[in-house]
């Protein structure tokens, strides 16, 4: 049952919702409906409230309190009384610099800031219902979650602009800003998976080692999941890992025939993610391969744009002003497109009693004929044959 407690630590999140205010300290969510305190990111606070029963706590058929468990939370409280005790600097730098980051996108973008800070520090809360359907609908959605997408694209321009990752001290550095960059944004499994992925294909790039991409991921799912097993139920997790596994598997067979990476890499994606999809979001985006044809060569050129517009704006305005119209006009030539493709009524299937027997099945038969190609490939290594033969 729901008891009172009191709790004291360092505010490392503060998230704005339209009824409460949210708040990540000492491992608890802390809901704030009053209001009454202004606590910012960094505070070292006395926290006295509610704390709900997860075992009980729960919407229709969303078991909510496994829902917070699978995020590394250790509760969620209610609160009704703050008290700052103190300061720490490091998470106050931090939130300082996010809310700068927040605030001068929003400064400079206007509405499409709510992509670019989507995109850049995981801030999906200002997105429109309307924005979230047409990312659902166009099977895009993985573009407005942190993941190995955007990481790949930061750890490329930091490594541009270090002058490549042929040095110690410059891996090192691309380790510090990747781990400063994860703590800002949140620990998400999806995030922390893509960041350690990146970071042990430059080490492995650094060490002039041959690195196998699904040993790698079943590592960093094992420590996951060792460190909390309730990240299973995760569906930030499991699409994460899934599509990940599905691209390092999927895709080298599918890329030779249709020879087109972003056709093929969306494909591949979606063998082992499209029924966790069906399943939990009650809906497949038929349209997906197109949306993401729209979207993938462009991401990049558009997080790197508000980045560079971001460092420029304190030194250089008339330069901003041009990156920034740029910028602008290719988020809305997007979002035009993946309206239009999202209104197509083809597009998507709206499934209304999605049945788990389904999921099984499909999973059993995938999974069956991905461990006898592998049996098929090690007995052909046994015999000096090298590679998959199709």
């Amino acid at each position: 049952s729901d008891i009172d407690i009191t709790i004291s630590g360092v505010v490392k999140d503060k998230k704005e919702k339209d009824k409460y205010t949210q708040y990540i300290i000492d491992g608890y969510l802390i809901n704030d409906y009053k209001r009454k305190y202004d606590i910012k990111i960094g505070q070292i606070v006395k926290v006295e409230g509610n704390l709900k029963d997860l075992d009980k706590l729960g919407f229709d058929d969303f078991d909510y309190g496994r829902y917070i468990k699978s995020c590394g939370y250790k509760g969620l409280i209610n609160s009704n009384y703050f008290k700052v005790i103190g300061k720490n600097k490091f998470y106050t730098y931090i939130g300082k610099f996010k809310i700068y980051m927040r605030d001068t996108f929003r400064y400079l973008y206007k509405d499409s800031s709510n992509f670019i800070n989507s995109c850049l520090l995981g801030i999906k809360d200002d997105l429109t219902e309307e924005e979230s359907e047409m990312f659902s609908r166009t099977g895009t959605s993985h573009v407005i979650a942190i993941s190995g997408l955007h990481t790949g694209i930061i750890c490329v321009l930091i490594a541009y602009i270090i002058r490549g990752i042929n040095k110690i001290y410059k891996l090192c550095i691309l380790i510090a800003i990747m781990f400063l960059y994860s703590i800002m944004v949140g620990f998400s499994p999806s995030i922390i998976r893509a960041i350690f992925f990146v970071i042990i294909m430059y080490l492995a790039v650094f060490l002039f080692k041959k690195r196998d991409g699904i040993t790698t991921l079943s590592l960093i799912a094992s420590v996951l999941i060792i460190n909390n097993p309730y990240t299973m139920y995760n569906i930030s997790f499991q699409l994460s890992f899934l599509a990940t596994l599905s691209i390092l598997y999927f895709n080298k067979i599918i890329i030779k025939k249709l020879k087109f990476n972003i056709i093929s890499m969306t494909i591949a994606a979606n063998i082992l993610t499209m029924p966790i999809v069906y399943y939990v979001f009650g809906g497949i985006a038929l349209l997906s391969i197109l949306g993401n044809i729209v979207i993938i060569p462009f991401i990049g050129i558009i997080m790197n744009l508000s980045i560079f517009s971001i460092l420029l704006f304190e030194i250089n305005l008339n330069i901003t002003k041009v990156i920034v119209y740029i910028n602008k006009n290719l988020i809305n030539m997007v979002y035009y497109i993946l309206d239009k493709i999202s209104k197509i009524e083809i597009g998507y299937i709206q499934v209304e009693n999605p049945n788990i027997i389904y999921v099984i099945i499909y999973y059993v038969l995938i999974f069956s004929y991905m461990i006898y190609k592998e049996i098929k490939t090690m007995k052909e290594q046994e015999n000096e044959i090298q590679g998959y033969c199709l």
